[in-house]
């Protein structure tokens, strides 16, 4: 008897795992690479210059490069996660780990989307209003454009690729994650001020022009404003893309809980 091969619909969320690794694969190369090659350009003369003696030594307290490493954590996570899916494809009634999808849904929702949209939407906002008050002229220096637009555009459509291979459910209620939102912003703050406490400077520019004023506390409270806009959005453009929220649960299931027993069906 010869065996025989029937086809089977196979839902088109099941096909979107290869495309998803192959964007967590280039996240993770594309930014620690640029990570990298931008730490061999500061040394010599112009570490003289002290523009690029400030962004050398502030580096980790910038918050795009927060982003671009959340962005990595969440890729790992993502990656591993849908790794582990293709690898249990026969096993039938395979579920992932609640862990793993619950930490690859907060990873997205309450740092990478939050923090991508907010960084691509401040930096290029003064990037054309005057770039000195976030990214001084002199930085170019050492920071190519090609570097300089991965990690302050490459970032967005990381993350909005994502949204498009990956259909999330929205939590029955968003208060929880708001604050944890809000609370990187708090964290954030903190930092600016404990360098400027410990060290005597400002993380950017734009924060030395305006400490001392209100504009400093306001420029703060405008932040938390957009974060909260930005993270409402998420499911705006979620909404868009998969449709009702009824359908996204059952698409959200296909995509990380099936085993992808329905690709193919051998029949003997």
């Amino acid at each position: 008897m010869h065996a025989s091969k029937e086809l089977v619909s196979v839902p088109r969320e099941m096909y979107y795992i290869y495309f998803r690794i192959l964007a967590y694969l280039v996240t993770i190369v594309l930014h620690i690479g640029n990570a990298t090659w931008m730490i061999t350009k500061f040394y010599g003369d112009v570490m003289k210059n002290p523009h690029v003696k400030h962004f050398y030594e502030m580096q980790f307290y910038f918050f795009t490069c927060w982003t671009f490493t959340f962005q990595i954590i969440h890729a790992a996570v993502a990656l591993y996660s849908d790794i582990l899916t293709l690898k249990n494809l026969k096993h039938r009634g395979y579920r992932l780990p609640k862990m793993v999808t619950d930490c690859r849904d907060l990873l997205y929702t309450i740092l990478v989307w939050p923090a991508t949209v907010l960084v691509v939407t401040m930096f290029w906002s003064f990037w054309f209003y005057d770039r000195n008050l976030l990214y001084p002229e002199d930085i170019d220096l050492a920071i190519s454009s090609v570097s300089n637009h991965i990690m302050h555009t490459s970032i967005f459509f990381i993350a909005l690729w994502e949204m498009m291979f990956r259909p999330r459910v929205p939590p029955r209620s968003h208060t929880w994650h708001l604050l944890s939102v809000m609370g990187i912003g708090v964290i954030y703050f903190g930092t600016v001020v404990g360098v400027y406490v410990f060290k005597g400077v400002f993380v950017y520019p734009i924060f030395g022009h305006l400490m001392g004023t209100i504009y400093f506390y306001l420029f703060f409270a405008g932040i938390a404003t957009a974060l909260f806009f930005i993270y409402h959005a998420q499911w705006i453009l979620n909404d868009f893309l998969w449709g009702s929220s009824a359908n996204l649960d059952s698409s959200a299931k296909i995509s990380d809980r099936q085993n992808g027993e329905n690709f193919v069906k051998k029949v003997k």
